[in-house]
């Protein structure tokens, strides 16, 4: 018995959002993000979904 696995990764509606806020925030005021906060928002705005398909009798 041989089992396939797909994997789609996707973003919340918002995370688009929120980078170029972001990006406009750090041109207007000539400032650094802080990269370890945009890691953080990025890392809860990604969507992994896993689908388990089984191939012959279970």
């Amino acid at each position: 018995m041989s089992k396939t696995v797909t994997a789609s990764i996707g973003w919340r509606w918002w995370v688009r959002w929120y980078l170029l806020a972001v990006v406009w925030f750090a041109r207007v005021t000539g400032m650094e993000p802080d990269w370890q906060r945009v890691e953080w928002w990025i890392r809860r705005g990604l969507v992994v979904r896993v689908k388990r398909r089984g191939r012959g009798r279970m």
